[in-house]
């Protein structure tokens, strides 16, 4: 939330010095003063920099924590023993996450995962996506304790329960 608004100010901030600047280069056109037209332009280093910044955050920051993440999730995960659903299945279903993005699952058929796809971190609220092949959005998963545990919703008749696959080996 401090981040939207921290980007929010810094819009407002550059919106409002680049009208400035426009104003103060029109003014100087139309007197056509050199001096208020130097000043337009050092008026604009103010959103270029405000701007810079949020370009900066999405386009170099983000990604690069995104990837730094990516690392800390790949492994292999299967559901937690507690979980009823499980007790069912002959062979625990397997969630294997690739640092390349990619992804294999293979069971149970209440959670909304396909048997391949790709997947990221940086979600809304840190949530972990799953898209299917054609780039649609599948499933989302909750990380706990330190990107070890990856929370699912498992629909196993009428009811919503929540699944827990435990990260067992690292990629």
């Amino acid at each position: 939330m401090l981040e939207g608004l921290l980007f929010i100010l810094l819009i407002l901030i550059g919106g409002l010095f680049m009208i400035i600047a426009l104003v103060t280069m029109l003014i100087g056109i139309i007197k056509k003063s050199s001096r208020l037209k130097k000043t337009a332009l050092t008026i604009t280093i103010i959103p270029v920099l405000c701007w810079g910044l949020i370009a900066f955050w999405y386009l170099v920051t983000l990604p690069s924590f995104n990837k730094s993440e990516m690392k800390d999730f790949a492994g292999t995960y299967t559901p937690n023993t507690s979980f009823n659903a499980s007790k069912r299945e002959v062979n625990k279903p397997k969630l294997i996450l690739s640092e390349d993005g990619t992804y294999l699952f293979d069971g149970l058929e209440g959670i909304g995962l396909k048997k391949q796809g790709t997947w990221k971190t940086g979600g809304n609220d840190g949530l972990v996506e799953f898209y299917d092949k054609n780039g649609n959005l599948s499933e989302w998963a909750t990380p706990y304790e330190n990107n070890h545990k990856l929370s699912f919703e498992y629909q196993g008749g009428q009811d919503f329960e929540t699944i827990l696959f435990v990260k067992i080996k690292s990629e």
